[in-house]
């Protein structure tokens, strides 16, 4: 596939925020606290005219942006068993590692899961939406996908 060249003046830097629609700002930031290791920026809290937060922006680790936790219940249920974002590790024994966090903080997970070509863990959210992981370390055709895994039913 060809690719075109774009106009400089049309080049996009950067991905500036991942908005997840919640039913409930506190429950969310405190999830994505404990699970993976967000951190608020309070000073970018999103009030309304009566002082109450609608959203949570937070950093997380790796991410590359900023995270907002939008209270938006409608949406965050429209989203359940939705897998909004993909992240990776570098092998299998980062998920290994992974595992062991989720089960410590009590998050609802997969375990590890292979795929067609590597191995992933799912993670609920308080919304249901699935966050995955996935191992860059591929394996080879001995493994084979685990594709009717439940957790892939999205």
């Amino acid at each position: 596939m060809a690719t075109a060249a774009i106009d400089e003046a049309l080049r996009i830097e950067a991905l500036r925020t991942l908005k997840f629609a919640v039913s409930d700002c506190d429950r969310s930031l405190a999830f994505y606290e404990r699970v993976f290791f967000a951190q608020r920026i309070a000073a970018a809290d999103h009030r309304d005219a009566d002082g109450k937060i609608y959203a949570y922006i937070c950093q997380v680790p790796g991410l590359g942006t900023a995270l907002d936790l939008r209270l938006l219940p409608a949406h965050a249920a429209a989203a359940r068993k939705l897998d909004v974002i993909s992240l990776v590790v570098p092998t299998h024994a980062n998920l290994e590692a992974w595992v062991t966090h989720l089960d410590a903080v009590g998050a609802h997970h997969s375990g590890i899961i292979p795929t067609r070509l590597s191995w992933c863990i799912a993670v609920e959210d308080p919304d249901g939406r699935y966050i995955k992981i996935f191992a860059r370390q591929g394996h080879g055709p001995e493994i084979e996908g685990d594709m009717t895994n439940p957790w892939f039913e999205n």
